[in-house]
């Protein structure tokens, strides 16, 4: 049986992911979301996390994953 966390599985690790600081930030938003696969499902390293925000607009959810 797989488990609920196999989509974790095609995340790119985000210490691996590069954004270029000329972009403007929704470009870094679509860029960030490009290079990991997910907005809310995360590798980082070893560790599967997967981030639930609400209601949060997805502008705010991005804007505090990317230290806007």
């Amino acid at each position: 049986m797989e488990s609920d966390f196999s989509r974790f599985r095609k995340l790119k690790d985000i210490c691996e992911v590069e954004i270029s600081q000329e972009l403007s930030p929704a470009e870094k938003k679509k860029e960030y979301i490009r290079q990991t696969g997910s907005s809310t499902a995360h590798m980082v390293g070893d560790v599967e996390v997967e981030c639930v925000y609400g209601n949060m607009k997805l502008e705010k959810m991005l804007a505090d994953l990317i230290c806007e």
